[in-house]
């Protein structure tokens, strides 16, 4: 019998499901992986007519490359190499009860023909044989891919697609019914052996988790696993642990990408003569050493550092460009510069310590500010605070603009810091609080004066339309721009949750 935790359905899908249960008619289940497909089609069995006979599974994407037909029809003995003797196929073993076949856009074309043949005909003949054999089987199908898409690209038959789509059923996907979660994990904690008190610490963590814009990528499957994992470990960890998996995954469900945005540089001749100036100010303040005291010495070192940044700069390339006549005039210089966190001395040279600023973002846990991870995005809700905290290594101006994209692909920006003054070296921290207006919330940091900006692309983390695109994010970042200027640019992002 069908898990009846995987079975709380929309209150139409539950009347459309009663209904065909007790028809013969073959039936198409479409929904996200981890929906609850598979245990819905046994339930369908379990209520049919067919009650009696045999429920026969098969994912068609679990079988070898090459040996769909044998799996589904059979063969005879010598049939293709390695057949030492003959075998029947699940069709056989499915003869008067169901036949599940699971991932069914994973079958080959050819075999596709010969499944629409044994639909139609009710008739198959096994691999290697000229004899015609007969079944009678309910056909349940199921799949997480569009099939018409894939009828489209010639990759799926459309007669094999109107042929088993007679009774088709879709499934949601878990983020589209938060209290559908809540039922459903209500159901698996009354099966464990957790204490009330951890039971209702798992039930408020599923409760937040339900609003996240994001949320179940892996469904009532993923759903069933974040409630195991809090059996073992403190939920608040467990609810850490599967934000942080929200914000790496990859989806095909969407076409769209977010593509997160990291703080670098692009050395531009801007970026060269910032450096300079900035080894050039340095130099300059004492009587020793003087090499680097020349602008244009100090220009040509930034540079270099610059062009093969982040590999090393030789102390012998170092002395040539300055000039340094010997080596404690090279030395003086490279210690001046590495205290003052330009550089790094490292075993065969120096490295620049670009860019010159940096930044993180923190949020609020058990009121503690924790800083978000590499490559984590903040999940926080309307009325929560954000802290950002930034230091520059010289001073500037810093402007902070906060583009919000909402829903329909709506990008409203707001400046939330202009012209404030930065210090060289000292740590400048903001908190800002997160309105009742839902989004992605994209946090820009400008530090001037006027320099060109640098920025990579790095690997997508995240997925869903619902999320901004790289092209929505970029527009962002000139917003930034158009508003201050060219200058160094750092960025963050913070899922923002409407509600507590």
């Amino acid at each position: 019998m069908a898990d009846r935790t995987k079975l709380d359905l929309d209150p139409e899908v539950e009347r459309r499901t009663l209904q065909l249960a007790g028809m013969d008619d073959d039936v198409l289940i479409t929904g996200p992986s981890g929906s609850g497909k598979s245990a819905l089609a046994q339930w369908i069995h379990a209520q049919s007519a067919r009650r009696g006979k045999r429920f026969v599974v098969q994912n068609c994407g679990a079988i070898p490359k090459g040996l769909e037909e044998s799996t589904l029809f059979g063969h005879e003995r010598g049939a293709f190499t390695h057949a030492h003797q003959a075998a029947d196929g699940i069709v056989r073993a499915a003869d008067g009860g169901t036949l599940f076949l699971d991932e069914i856009g994973e079958l080959p074309l050819a075999v596709q023909v010969k499944l629409l043949t044994l639909l139609q005909e009710h008739s198959y003949r096994r691999v290697g044989s000229v004899d015609d054999l007969h079944a009678s089987f309910r056909l349940i199908a199921a799949t997480n891919r569009d099939l018409l898409e894939l009828c489209n690209q010639g990759r799926f038959r459309e007669d094999l697609y109107h042929r088993i789509n007679v009774l088709p059923i879709a499934l949601r996907p878990l983020r589209d019914a938060p209290e559908r979660a809540m039922r459903i994990a209500t159901e698996i904690v009354k099966t464990s052996t957790m204490s009330p008190e951890r039971a209702a610490h798992v039930l408020s963590a599923v409760q937040r988790l339900a609003r996240h814009l994001a949320a179940w990528p892996g469904n009532i499957r993923e759903l069933g696993t974040f409630v195991k994992r809090c059996q073992l470990d403190e939920v608040k960890d467990a609810e850490r642990w599967i934000l942080a998996e929200w914000a790496r995954r990859r989806t095909s469900e969407s076409a769209e990408r977010l593509t997160a945005f990291t703080p670098s540089v692009s050395p531009s001749l801007a970026d060269r003569k910032r450096y300079a100036g900035m080894i050039h100010e340095l130099a300059g303040r004492g009587a020793r050493p003087k090499a680097a005291v020349s602008r244009k010495g100090s220009l040509e070192l930034a540079s270099r550092l610059l062009d093969v940044y982040p590999e090393p700069l030789s102390l012998d390339e170092v002395q040539a460009v300055l000039g340094a006549r010997d080596r404690r005039t090279l030395d003086g210089n490279v210690d001046l510069l590495e205290r003052h966190g330009l550089i790094e001395k490292i075993a065969h040279g120096i490295v620049a310590l670009w860019p010159p600023a940096t930044s993180a973002v923190f949020g609020r846990h058990q009121g503690v500010w924790r800083p978000a991870g590499s490559g984590e995005i903040l999940s926080l809700a309307s009325g929560d605070r954000v802290r950002i905290e930034l230091t520059s290594k010289c001073a500037g101006t810093l402007g902070v603009l906060l583009v919000t994209h909402g829903s329909g692909g709506s990008q409203v920006p707001t400046v939330l810091v202009e012209g404030k003054e930065l210090l060289a070296s000292k740590p400048t921290a903001l908190e800002i609080e997160l309105d009742d207006v839902g989004g992605i919330e994209q946090f820009l940091l400008h530090v001037g004066p006027s320099a060109r900006r640098g920025g990579s692309l790095v690997e997508p983390m995240l997925d869903e339309a619902i999320m901004p695109d790289s092209a929505a994010l970029e527009r962002g970042r000139r917003m930034v721009l158009d508003q201050w200027g060219e200058g160094w640019l750092a960025e963050h992002l913070v899922f923002h949750m409407q509600g507590k």
